[in-house]
């Protein structure tokens, strides 16, 4: 009575997993479980066999039907529950260290299915929303090209930096090949704003809706020590500081708002930023006429699934690599008119959701300041600490 029960709610599991997760995977084994416990079909035809075969046929057979059984576990527990990673970079300092091994949730929001088919890419249902604050795990969106035999360069970073300054690198005669989403480098990085949202960022801190964001006081922002400070506070402050070193005479560290929130020592500290309408070409949308840099930036509204903008030559640049690249469409420029797959156009609706993310060590981290939004579809999951 008890094994029937078993076999059935087995079935039922499986059945429940076919149906949330559409694998046609897990429907093989759907059916193959079926027939395993069918008793008068597969079961009988298996005792039959055991009769017939030598015991170290059947042994070897039980063994392949382990390791079968076990690497089909494996792979859907990594395809869409979790997976383990390590973390190449400070720039998560000091909520995470380099090398540290982390846990990315997929199940959290939901494993992504066909993120490589921008038509196909549908996100099966998690238990949780995507909120201001999360750390997530992606693919890097500026992965799609590379250099063969320079992985670790950035090719449209080179690329832009050629157009801008005319500034010739042998890099760009080197050979290059495009990656699917899956086959991109990951990032580890902050969720800051959401699709809808209003981003700005004003003296290097972010506002959202502007109402300016409070959910992360690990942030990592740099400061010049005042010279009326005393010894023993700077003893204090270079000890607790992520970085500290001097430059043209001044004291500089890189340290935690929220230690220098604890100790009261905003009073000896001046933080430093780039200055105001000084444009930074490396900062997205990478054009000079925004005034922009890494620490004023926007406002600009994170683009929404199903939300038609209005299309100018002043703000393509803020969406021209969704159009191109992350949306598959052909775009060009002919005579101050937009033609978008060759039809004239001054408008376009997004066919997904995007995000913007931020490294908590800010002045060492390669995030959207540097190329922009995140699709949807390049999200793998949250990151959990083990």
């Amino acid at each position: 009575m008890i094994k029937s029960v078993l076999k059935y709610i087995v079935i039922i599991a499986l059945l429940l997993l076919v149906i949330w997760s559409q694998s046609w995977a897990l429907c093989i084994t759907l059916l193959f479980t079926c027939l395993l416990f069918w008793k008068y079909t597969l079961f009988t035809f298996i005792q039959k066999g055991r009769q017939k075969v030598t015991p170290s046929f059947y042994k070897i057979s039980e063994w392949l039907l382990a390791v079968a059984l076990s690497l089909f576990v494996l792979w859907f527990v990594s395809s869409y529950l979790l997976s383990f990673y390590t973390i190449k970079a400070s720039s998560m300092l000091p909520a995470f260290y380099n090398n540290e091994l982390i846990v990315i949730n997929k199940l959290a929001y939901g494993p992504a299915i066909h993120p490589n088919k921008v038509g196909e890419y549908r996100r099966l249902n998690g238990y949780s929303e995507m909120n201001s604050g999360d750390i997530i795990a992606f693919y890097f969106p500026e992965g799609d090209t590379s250099f063969v035999d320079f992985k670790s360069e950035d090719y449209h970073f080179i690329k832009r930096q050629f157009e801008t300054t005319h500034t010739y690198n042998p890099l760009l005669d080197g050979k290059v090949k495009a990656n699917k989403v899956t086959k991109r480098q990951v990032y580890i990085k902050r969720l800051v704003a959401l699709p809808g949202d209003t981003l700005r960022i004003v003296n290097g801190d972010a506002f959202i809706n502007n109402v300016p964001c409070r959910f992360n006081k690990l942030t990592i922002a740099r400061y010049e020590v005042s010279s009326n400070t005393p010894s023993q506070v700077i003893d204090r402050m270079i000890k607790s500081a992520a970085t500290s070193y001097r430059e043209n005479g001044s004291q500089l560290i890189e340290i935690s708002s929220s230690i220098v929130e604890e100790n009261n020592w905003n009073q000896y500290l001046v933080k430093v930023e780039e200055v105001m309408n000084m444009p930074n070409t490396n900062v997205f949308p990478f054009k000079a006429s925004y005034l922009w840099n890494a620490s004023w930036l926007g406002p600009v509204i994170m683009p929404t699934k199903g939300k038609t903008v209005h299309l100018t030559l002043t703000n393509l640049p803020l969406y021209r690599r969704i159009i191109e690249a992350y949306e598959e469409n052909t775009l060009s420029v002919v005579n101050d008119q937009i033609f978008i797959n060759n039809k004239r156009t001054s408008e376009y609706t997004f066919k997904l959701n995007y995000y913007w993310v931020s490294g908590d060590n800010k002045k060492h981290s390669f995030d959207s300041r540097y190329w922009g939004f995140v699709p949807e579809n390049h999200i793998i999951g949250r990151v959990e600490k083990l």
